[in-house]
C-alpha cells in the first residue's frame, strides 16, 4: 500500500527504559505518555513500560487519565494538569493522583472528599522559576495551613518543573532546585504524609542525579531522543517515521517543482514524489530544506511540502518505485530526531506528537 507508517521498536523502549532505571539507581519512574506517549501509541507503550516495573504515569488532559484507566494499567496516574470540577470523577477509584496547582485547587478537593467520604491522593506543585502552574513561595504558608487542616486530602508528592533542563548546567537551573529543596523542607516540616518528591525531566535524567529527589520523570528520553539537540549515544530510537516512493521521473533542466514553484531544477534530473506529507506529519518548515534517508545516502528535499507527497532529487540515488525513505530514526544516523529537527528549526516533541492519525503504526519487539 501507498502510505506513510511509523515503525515503533518497543525493545529500544525496553532498553531507554532500563537505561535510565539503572542511571537513576532506582529511583521511582513516573512515566510520561501524554499526547499519545509523544506520537508512539499510549496503549502499547503503557503495557510494556508496566512489564519492565514503571511505578506511574504522568499525562496532562482529562482524555489522557481515561485512556490509561480504559487500558486497565494498574500503575498510578498523575494527571500533570489543573483538575476542573468535571473531571472530579475521575479521582473516585483511587488510581488517580491529582495535581494541586493552586489555593483555589485545595478547597475544590476537599469539599469534593467530604461530599463522597474520599481520600483523595494528591501532589502539590511549587512553582519555582516556570511560572506556569503552581504555588508561589509567597503562598506556602498558607498552602500548608489549609493542607494541614484538610480531612479528606492526602499530599503524598511534590514536584516541580525545570525552566532549563535542556541547557548546560547553568545558575537558574540551580536556582531553581535550591528553591525547590527549601519549598519541599517546608512542607515536609508540616506535613508527614509527603512520599515522593520528583523535578527531574528528561534533560536533567540524562545529564545529572540529584540524590535528594526519589522520583523522575521520563519523557522524550524514553522515546530514545534527548531535548540538546544532539543525540545520546545511549539512547536507542524507538520511532521510524517513513513512506513509499509512489513515483520516480525524470525532469528537464529548468522545470519547477511543487506548489508555488518554489523549487526550479538546475540540471536535467531525477525526482521521486514521496507518499507522505504535512497531512502525515512532514513539518512544511521541510519545504527546499529537510531531506530523507534512502539506505546509508541522504537525499534533499526539493519544493513544498504537499498535504499528501514530498519530493525528493534522487538524481545520484539508484532507487525504483515503492521503495521506502526514512523521514526520521532507523538506522541511519544522519536522520536522526536531533539532527533532522534541529536541521529545520523544529524539535523532537514536536515532530513526534505532530504524526497524525492516519499514519500505518507498526510495533516490533525484537
Amino acid at each position: 500500500m501507498l502510505q506513510s507508517e511509523v515503525v515503533i521498536s518497543l525493545a529500544n523502549l525496553r532498553s531507554n527504559f532500563r537505561f535510565i532505571q539503572n542511571k537513576m539507581n532506582r529511583k521511582k519512574i513516573m512515566a510520561v505518555v501524554k499526547g499519545n506517549a509523544y506520537g508512539h501509541g499510549i496503549d502499547k507503550v503503557a503495557k510494556v513500560l508496566e512489564e519492565e516495573g514503571v511505578f506511574g504515569f504522568c499525562v496532562a488532559l482529562e482524555k489522557e487519565v481515561r485512556e490509561l484507566i480504559e487500558l486497565k494499567v494498574s500503575s498510578a496516574i498523575l494527571h500533570l494538569g489543573r483538575i476542573h470540577p468535571k473531571m472530579l470523577y475521575l479521582l473516585d477509584s483511587g488510581q488517580v493522583r491529582c495535581n494541586i496547582t493552586s489555593m483555589d485547587d485545595i478547597d475544590l478537593l476537599e469539599d469534593y472528599g467530604k461530599s463522597n467520604n474520599l481520600m483523595i491522593n494528591a501532589h502539590l506543585k511549587l512553582d519555582t522559576g516556570m511560572t506556569r502552574l503552581g504555588i508561589q513561595e509567597f503562598e506556602i504558608n498558607k498552602c500548608i495551613f489549609k493542607l494541614k487542616n484538610s480531612k479528606h486530602i492526602k499530599v503524598e508528592g511534590l514536584w516541580s518543573h525545570l525552566a532549563t533542563a535542556d541547557e548546560e548546567e547553568n545558575e537558574f537551573l540551580l536556582d531553581q532546585v535550591s528553591t525547590f529543596k527549601i519549598l519541599c523542607n517546608r512542607v515536609k516540616d508540616e506535613i508527614s504524609t509527603i512520599e515522593f518528591i520528583h523535578i527531574e525531566p528528561s534533560g536533567s535524567i540524562l545529564r545529572y542525579d540529584h540524590d535528594y529527589f526519589n522520583m523522575v520523570r521520563p519523557g522524550i528520553a524514553l522515546y530514545g531522543a534527548t531535548p540538546f539537540g544532539k543525540p545520546s549515544n545511549k539512547l536507542k530510537p524507538v520511532m521510524e517515521f517513513r513512506a513509499p516512493l509512489a513515483l520516480t521521473k525524470s525532469i528537464s533542466k529548468s522545470t519547477y517543482v511543487g506548489y508555488n514553484r518554489t523549487y526550479k531544477a538546475n540540471q536535467d534530473m531525477k525526482i521521486g514524489l514521496v507518499q507522505g506529507g504535512y497531512a502525515d506529519g512532514v513539518p512544511t518548515s521541510f519545504s527546499n530544506k529537510g531531506f530523507v534517508a534512502y539506505k546509508d545516502e541522504v537525499v534533499p528535499i526539493i519544493g513544498r511540502v504537499a498535504f499528501d507527497l514530498t519530493t525528493i532529487d534522487i538524481t545520484d540515488i539508484d532507487c525504483s518505485d515503492f521503495e521506502y525513505v526514512t523521514f526520521w530514526g532507523g538506522v541511519n544516523s544522519n536522520v536522526g530526531i536531533e539532527n533532522i529537527a534541529k536541521n529545520c528549526n523544529r524539535n523532537p516533541y514536536e515532530l513526534f506528537t505532530g504524526i497524525s492519525r492516519r499514519v500505518k503504526r507498526i510495533y516490533i519487539d525484537s
